[in-house]
């Protein structure tokens, strides 16, 4: 998935900018029914020539957790990829989004996307909806 700035934004340290505001927004006590044991950033190299964050969300702890988790929450990892986009020249981001266990996640990652990139979408940025890899074959 990648979401593409506005023409407006011209470089890295908006995009940046953007996006720890973007992720500022997002509740510590999760949305939607997931993340509800919170998020943290686990490396944030967006200022640098990677211009990378990495985040880590919890799930919250429901009947899967508690049968094949030990009662811990399921953590997912986002990677977020500043760089420009070859067709229209802006600015992006390169996304990845996935749990670290198990084969599904019932939608926590797309939930999470949707979120955020809702709020990207109200700065003027272009999102598409999330899709798994499943989905983009058929």
């Amino acid at each position: 998935t990648k979401w593409v700035a506005p023409s407006s934004i011209t470089t890295p340290s908006e995009v940046a900018q953007t996006i720890r505001d973007v992720l500022n927004t997002y509740p510590q006590e999760g949305q939607a029914g997931v993340d509800c044991n919170g998020w943290r950033i686990t490396k944030d190299a967006l200022e640098s020539d990677a211009a990378i964050i990495t985040l880590e969300f919890k799930s919250c702890v429901g009947p899967a957790a508690l049968a094949i988790n030990f009662g811990q929450p399921f953590i997912d990892d986002l990677k977020l990829e500043i760089g420009k986009d070859a067709s229209s020249g802006n600015m992006k981001v390169n996304v990845l989004s996935k749990s670290r266990m198990g084969s599904t996640d019932v939608s926590v990652n797309r939930k999470r996307l949707i979120y955020l990139g809702n709020q990207l979408k109200d700065k003027g940025w272009s999102v598409p909806d999330p899709k798994y890899p499943y989905e983009m074959s058929a």
